[in-house]
């Protein structure tokens, strides 16, 4: 088996189990493979157009949840009377709704 082969192995099995490109790459320098050969891996394979496609549909699956947020804590506003306790916890849903969507998007927006 080539070192080529190897380094594809490896890099499909430290998908598989979550790490990200960066990740990836500081394992396999850390194994003695060089900068070069790595780069040549990650060319030749799918896996870092595939990696990232992962990360978008996270974000997009988080910003749905922020919506969920937002959308249950209106509907407790609405349905409790003001001072309760379910009332309050529907700002708190509220405002971690918001706050997340902001962060998400912001997040998206910048990558």
């Amino acid at each position: 088996m080539t070192n080529t082969e190897k380094l594809h192995i490896e890099i499909e099995k430290q998908v598989a189990a979550g790490f990200s490109n960066p990740e990836i790459r500081q394992n396999l320098l850390s194994q003695q493979f060089t900068t070069e050969e790595i780069d040549a891996a990650f060319k030749q394979s799918s896996v870092s157009a595939a990696n990232g496609n992962k990360a978008g549909k996270i974000g997009f699956l988080s910003l749905l949840i922020s919506i969920y947020f937002i959308f249950n804590g209106l509907m407790k506003m609405s349905k409790y009377p003001s001072g309760s306790g379910m009332h309050t916890w529907g700002i708190i849903l509220l405002l971690a709704g918001v706050a997340g969507g902001i962060w998400k998007v912001a997040d998206m927006v910048r990558k």
